[in-house]
Parts: structure tokens; sequence; C-alpha cells
């Protein structure tokens, strides 16, 4: 059965369905979990690439040229992704991901494919402000490598940690079942490659990445408490560019790209979610011109019931970000 608070206020519940919305983990910004309240979700994604931008914005094939270039997707992404939130305080709420990871390049010579664990990330959101259908809250996450080999083609990651700083904002339109949400972060990506290992240690690889600002925005609606459509867009610039075309060996030093989203989420009894969202990239500087593809499940509620503790969850009076 549905719990009382969800009935009252579903769109609080469903929008945690956003959490498994692409390969990137966007989420519903702003919200916090209850205290005690934890989600848990996987989710499998996919991402693949027959052309990427230069450094101009004009699309080009990322391997060989005329007639031996490969047009089925050179460039292929493959993972499960793994994501936790758990509500230490209804204030604070602690978050973590993983993900396994395949990555492929495929020539008109060769295919070259990679496998393993990704960056892992710890974070937290702390909710600032919450008065009536608004929501504000200061976000930090820490990603890091995991001692994969940076210099490998294609790589598991950049082999240096990230570090994001930013706020997010939601409006909950509640009694209309539907929600909006903003980000704004800094993306700090220091020199510090001690956590990655090399392939080839007799060759340096150490690229310096610039520092990014990331941003999000997401609007959803809930139909008879059950499905949820959203559609959700994001925008990554580093803060310096430069005209070094797209290198299909390792990931880009400086990049930009919006992307575009949609999505559908369905609300199970118990607490279950299943999710299935869709994400394209019309626009960028040298990255890759994918089309992203996700299916997600999720579980939330509280861990001792998950586990057959069968504890019962106190009714929580208020809602859509009121105490």
């Amino acid at each position: 059965m549905i719990d009382n608070h969800a009935r009252r206020h579903p769109i609080v519940l469903l929008l945690f369905s956003c959490l498994l919305a692409a390969p990137t983990m966007l989420v519903a910004d702003g919200w916090t979990q209850p205290e005690g309240e934890s989600f848990i979700g996987i989710t499998y994604g996919s991402s693949s690439s027959n052309k990427v931008f230069r450094f101009d914005g004009e699309t080009k094939f990322p391997t060989g040229n005329g007639g031996s270039t490969v047009r089925e997707y050179p460039l292929a992404d493959r993972g499960l992704f793994f994501y936790i939130e758990h509500g230490l305080t209804d204030d604070f709420t602690l978050i973590g991901s993983a993900a396994l990871k395949r990555s492929i390049i495929t020539s008109p010579v060769e295919r070259r494919e990679t496998e393993g664990i990704g960056d892992m990330a710890i974070g937290g959101r702390y909710r600032v402000v919450s008065t009536g259908p608004h929501v504000l809250s200061a976000r930090l996450n820490l990603t890091l490598p995991t001692g994969y080999r940076r210099d490998l083609t294609p790589p598991l990651g950049l082999g240096i940690p990230n570090v994001d700083i930013g706020a997010e904002y939601g409006y909950s339109f509640w009694p209309a079942p539907a929600y909006a949400s903003v980000a704004l972060s800094y993306r700090l990506r220091p020199a510090i490659y001690a956590l990655s290992s090399l392939d080839n240690p007799e060759e340096e690889f150490e690229p310096e990445y610039a520092d990014a600002i990331v941003s999000r925005a997401e609007l959803g609606y809930t139909f008879n408490e059950r499905i949820l459509l959203r559609t959700s867009g994001s925008f990554l610039s580093t803060v310096r560019q430069d005209d070094n075309d797209f290198d299909i060996k390792h990931p880009p030093a400086t990049e930009q790209y919006l992307k575009v989203g949609f999505g559908a989420g369905a609300f199970f009894d118990n607490g279950l979610l299943v999710t299935a969202d869709i994400g394209l990239t019309p626009a960028g500087l040298k990255t890759s011109q994918s089309t992203d593809l996700a299916i997600g499940v999720a579980w939330k509620g509280v861990l001792g019931e998950l586990f057959g503790g069968g504890a019962e969850n106190e009714e929580r009076e208020g809602g859509g970000g009121d105490e």
C-alpha cells in the first residue's frame, strides 16, 4: 500500500523516480530524504555516438574518413550505475554512487574495449530553506577514481577527483501533481592523479582538465499517483576553451555540451519505482553527439523494512518541502 504521506503529497514521492533518469544520474534537485528513509536504485545505461562535435561546433565522424569510416556507433559506453540516498536528518541527505562500465571504440581497423569499475562518488544535500512549495538546498559532491588506468584507450574515467559545489532549487505545484527544479554548480578538477594508474608508466599522462560550470533544469507531471512524465535539460561548459580538435583516444581537457532528455516512471506499491529515459545531445564543442538510453529500478523507504525488519514509518505531517 502507498503510505499516508505519499497519498497526501504524491509528487514528493514520485519525483524520486527521476533519480534513475539517465546514466549521468540526473536528480530531481532540491528535495532531501526524510530522516531514516533511503532511496536505492540501479540503472542500466547506454550511450552511443556516430558523430562528434569539433572545437568549432561542427560535427564529424570520429574514426577514419571517406568510405572506411565506421558509421554504426563507433563510440559507445554501457554500464550499471548504482545510487543511494539516505536521510541522516530531515535537512541533510547523504548521497553515494558507483558504476560498472564498458567503453568501446570501433575504428575501420580495430575494436578497443575497456571494462571495469568507474568513478565512485560521495556527497550530501543540505536543505537551507523550505517554505510552502519552495525548497533550496546546498550540494557538495566528491567523485573519486578507483585505481583504473587513465591512459588506456578508451579510459574508464579522467583519473582525477572532481569536486562539485552548488545550489539546487525545487518548486512543487501541489495540489497539481507537478514539480520543477533547477541546479547550478561549479566543478573543480584538480590535477591529482594518485588514485589512478598508468598502463605504460614510462610515458607521463597528466592532462590539465579545465574546471567546469554545470547546470540542470527539470519539469515533471504525475498522472493518477502512478505515472510520471518528465523532461529535462543540462548544460556543461569548461571555464576555458581551446581550438584543439576532438581526440578519440582520450577525454577532452575542455568541452561544452547541451543535453535534453525525456522519460517516464511508474510507481508501484511498497516503494518500487521503474523508469525509462532517452537523452540527446543537440549541441556541443569537443564532445560526442550521443544518444543516451536508460532503464532503471529503485526502491524508497526505511532500510529495516527492505530487509524484513517490518518497522513502520512514523506518519509525517506536511510535504512538498514543508516540515
